[in-house]
């Protein structure tokens, strides 16, 4: 049951990709600005601290 859950995931994820390019892009764009964005949080704090 878990592998064709897993590879019904993969199966949408590049369907996705493949029908929709831009707004698979965008999202993908989205998350690494979070990242982005949450890396930046924890080195300032990380940094205020350490001072």
């Amino acid at each position: 049951m878990d592998k064709i859950i897993k590879y019904g995931a993969i199966a949408f994820v590049i369907f996705f990709v493949v029908t929709a390019p831009n707004s698979a892009a965008s999202i993908i764009d989205r998350v690494f600005g979070w990242l982005q964005s949450w890396a930046d949080g924890v080195s300032t704090f990380v940094t205020d601290t350490a001072l």
